[in-house]
């Protein structure tokens, strides 16, 4: 019997991309799926929406809450769904339609290995739906490096991987025992990754494009992009990182919120982000990935 997949999608106030998700998800060719839909808040519009699904007999569930936040809805998802897999999907991404089918290919159908599995994702910058292109650049299993490396470090101009949680595809039992950290304002994927690693859990890589990841503008209210270095910078300080991945996290995402903190003037950017650039132990081998970003966000801090 093939095993059932649980499609987990928190959401509030976005029936419009909510819609394109669940369409997505009940698009796969594989076919043993349930979606579970967790309402985050008082949103009317967003409940008859799931409501006409149901009705119509798809294998829709849902639950609504108060507002609990991004990673507990996650998790509550996760406890109400009946998958003995968990796959992730945020309200304003779809998957294409292979997603599932190959994942579960790629961790040969065995929900009880401590495994996981992401794929590559067809993204493109901010209104330019037309020019796409596939994130990561690298492929995660010819990488001899951890997941805070592949993330934050850099080959060149550009970080070496990307994971991200509409991608990631884990047995529910895992989850039951590495939840979302609660009250994370950024960050949850790249925590629960990093937590996963720590436990011994085996990650797999599908390196064909099977998810659409919609970027917004960065003035635009989305909460994984609001700009919040402080907290940025206490969170790395909480998960298991190497030196470089640490070093490569605060020269990029810290340095980079600072650059761009209208909170502070310019002087006050600078001389924060010159306290970052001490902190930092300079590698032979890092040092020109470093110089970059260090630079980058130098200039960063002088623009209105």
């Amino acid at each position: 019997m093939l095993g059932l997949v649980s499609v987990v999608i928190p959401t509030c106030r976005r029936a419009d991309t909510l819609k394109r998700a669940m369409d997505s998800v009940l698009c796969q060719t594989y076919k043993t799926i349930e979606i579970c839909v967790v309402i985050d808040g008082f949103d009317e519009e967003t409940r008859q929406l799931v409501m006409r699904y149901i009705e119509a007999g798809k294998p829709v569930r849902c639950v609504q809450t108060t507002g609990i936040g991004g990673s507990a809805a996650r998790n509550l998802g996760v406890q109400m769904a009946q998958g003995e897999w968990i796959a992730f999907l945020d309200d304003d991404d779809e998957f294409l339609p292979t997603k599932l089918e190959r994942q579960l290919g790629l961790l040969e159908f065995d929900s009880e290995k401590r495994h996981l599995a992401f794929t590559s994702v067809l993204t493109y910058k901010p209104n330019k739906e037309r020019d796409t292109y596939v994130l990561p650049y690298m492929n995660w299993e010819e990488m001899t490096c951890s997941v805070g490396e592949y993330l934050f470090c850099r080959k060149g101009r550009r970080t070496i991987g990307f994971m991200q949680t509409s991608t990631l595809l884990i047995p529910r039992k895992i989850l039951l025992e590495i939840p979302f950290t609660d009250g994370l304002k950024k960050h949850q994927d790249w925590d629960l990754l990093l937590r996963m690693e720590a436990a011994g859990v085996e990650i797999r890589h599908l390196e064909s494009p099977e998810t659409i990841y919609h970027q917004h503008d960065m003035t635009a209210k989305h909460v994984g992009q609001q700009n919040a270095w402080r907290f940025s910078e206490e969170w790395m300080q909480t998960v298991p990182l190497s030196r470089n991945a640490q070093d490569a996290f605060l020269l990029s995402i810290v340095n980079r919120g600072i650059a761009t903190d209208r909170m502070m003037t310019s002087w006050e950017r600078q001389k924060e982000l010159g306290r970052r650039f001490l902190k930092v132990r300079w590698g032979v081998k890092e040092a020109g990935s470093y110089v970059y970003m260090a630079g980058l966000n130098m200039v960063r801090s002088y623009l209105k």
